[in-house]
């Protein structure tokens, strides 16, 4: 679908083991109580850690975006 840098992917997984796939959020909650900081919290990433890093995904020279500012 030609998503880049990050996002969010939801599955689900059966008594058995199955996962199934349910959607791409490409513009996932980044609150307090949304499930891509809760996972880095768990993972040992900071709220402020994962913001940097995703801001460098996007801002990185790899990237084909240009963000103008200002």
């Amino acid at each position: 679908i030609g998503c880049s840098d990050w996002g969010r992917v939801d599955f689900l997984m059966d008594e058995e083991g199955n996962h199934y796939f349910l959607e791409v959020n490409t513009s996932p909650g980044m609150t307090d109580h949304s499930l891509v900081p809760m996972a880095a919290k768990a993972a040992g990433i900071s709220f402020d850690e994962l913001v940097v890093k995703i801001l460098s995904m996007t801002l990185s020279d790899n990237n084909k975006a240009h963000i103008n500012v200002g």
